[in-house]
């Protein structure tokens, strides 16, 4: 799960680069977030499609997927469709299928698609956004404890 975390910045110079993906980091605002280096992360593993919904906790990550050149976003209406999508795509593409959900119900609506990949063995990496740990499990908006939903 990510949270918060997307608010730390680091400072690149003009002439740091690693790979052909490193771009995106030295060209334009050298501010950068920890939803830039999950997408440059996604990138390096593979990934092309990003599948997923809206939602004020993964709102950044969502602005850097769309933002980086390698990754493209795919939005549906519902998280659970955006399990499958990620499912099947990389079923048929032999490729790690990749989504993303805003915390609460929305990472809950991933469970089908995960139980799908895992009967079928195909990869898939569901990111889910996670509201402050400092405030969890006080019945708050979108306050569930994912991690226990999520094991298998």
């Amino acid at each position: 799960s990510i949270g918060s975390s997307f608010t730390s910045t680091t400072i690149f110079s003009e002439n740091e680069c690693i790979d052909e993906n490193e771009h995106i980091y030295t060209h334009g605002s050298s501010l950068r977030t920890g939803a830039d280096f999950l997408c440059f992360a996604l990138a390096s593993a593979g990934v092309t499609h990003v599948f997923g919904g809206h939602g004020g906790a993964v709102v950044p990550l969502i602005d850097a997927i769309v933002r980086h050149p390698s990754l493209t976003w795919v939005y549906v209406r519902c998280e659970v469709n955006a399990s499958q999508m990620a499912m099947a795509y990389g079923k048929l593409t032999g490729t790690v299928g990749c989504c993303v959900a805003t915390s609460g119900p929305g990472a809950g609506h991933l469970l089908s698609g995960l139980v799908d990949a895992e009967q079928d063995r195909v990869p898939l990496l569901c990111i889910t956004g996670l509201k402050d740990m400092g405030h969890a499990r006080y019945a708050d908006f979108q306050d569930i404890d994912q991690s226990s939903i999520f094991k298998m």
